[in-house]
């Protein structure tokens, strides 16, 4: 597929959103299939970053290995990932290879692999309580391992 002539001028942060949704893709396709509700929850999760339907549909069908810039602060790096385990937790279950993608993706991200375990499991023990983003970082900054 072409790149369209005005991507070339996507402003850094842009790309970021981009790939974090091509993230989110990936995740939803971990099982080998994307079901109605992480499709819907895909295109909320588009549309909260930006993204026209256009966009959403053109990432969906290119969703490509692509390289992965992770944001500098903590708290977008942390907001991605709250994401993605939404998009993991979107069907209930969470299965194993979505949870070696999470794990591999907070890595990239630049969490220390003795943190992930707790920012994982803060995660998702916060999504399936329906607790707030803000309430889990402030948490996941208490339980951290700073090196």
């Amino acid at each position: 597929m072409a790149m369209k002539f005005l991507e070339h001028f996507d402003h850094p942060e842009r790309k970021q959103d981009k790939e974090h949704f091509i993230h989110l893709i990936q995740m939803a396709n971990a099982d080998g299939k994307i079901d109605d509700v992480e499709l819907e929850m895909l295109s909320r999760m588009g549309n909260k970053l930006g993204l026209t339907s256009t966009e959403v549909a053109d990432l969906l069908e290119t969703s490509k290995k692509s390289e992965y810039i992770p944001p500098y602060e903590l708290s977008k790096r942390f907001e991605q990932l709250y994401d993605v385990i939404k998009m993991v937790y979107a069907d209930g279950v969470i299965e194993e290879n979505e949870m070696r993608l999470a794990s591999g993706l907070a890595m990239k991200s630049g969490f220390a692999e003795e943190e992930i375990p707790v920012l994982l499991s803060v995660l998702i023990d916060g999504i399936k309580r329906g607790d707030d983003e803000d309430d889990l970082f402030t948490l996941y900054k208490k339980r951290r391992i700073v090196r």
